[in-house]
């Protein structure tokens, strides 16, 4: 059995660096946002390529806190097969259930931020790709000639409307 003051440290720690990874990531989600308000495609690689990288890093991150909460909440005799912090905190001490319960809350309240803000910019991606796509199609529509477009002066052709259909019916 592992030292129980060091894997509730180690946890801690983590949780720490979880926070600060969101930090992290809420910063690189404001950059998106005016990235995506100044069209800047080349910042918006940059910055969609740093949110991949800190979004591996914050799985592997959650990764070791499941396995030190899973440890820890068999150690505690709390009877889930991935105990929350919640329910670890309660087992803690006072003070060390506070920080954890602290430091959880601020993940929470950062992520909630970063779905607010990705929601946005998502938005104004799509209202982006939207006005690429009317561009496109009003300079398509400017350039295509009519369907019986003949050059100025020329002769109109009588039977250029007529459909030929056959009729098969019997």
């Amino acid at each position: 059995m592992e030292d129980i003051p060091g894997m509730v440290t180690t946890l801690e720690d983590i949780l720490v660096k979880e926070f600060r990874l969101c930090q992290s990531l809420h910063n690189i989600t404001k950059d998106e946002r005016l990235a995506l308000t100044k069209n800047d495609v080349p910042v918006l690689s940059t910055l969609v390529e740093q949110k991949e990288a800190l979004l591996d890093d914050l799985g592997q991150m959650e990764e070791q806190r499941r396995m030190i909460s899973q440890y820890l909440g068999e150690v505690f005799g709390i009877r889930t097969d991935s105990p929350s912090l919640a329910e670890l905190s309660t087992s803690l001490s006072v003070d060390i259930g506070g920080r954890i319960t602290h430091l959880r809350e601020g993940i929470l309240a950062i992520a909630e931020e970063i779905k607010a803000l990705t929601s946005g910019n998502r938005a104004l991606a799509m209202a982006s790709m939207n006005r690429v796509d009317a561009v496109q199609s009003f300079l398509l529509d400017i350039f295509r000639p009519a369907i019986n477009y003949d050059r100025p002066g020329a002769p109109k052709n009588a039977y250029a409307d007529a459909v030929y259909d056959v009729d098969q019916s019997v």
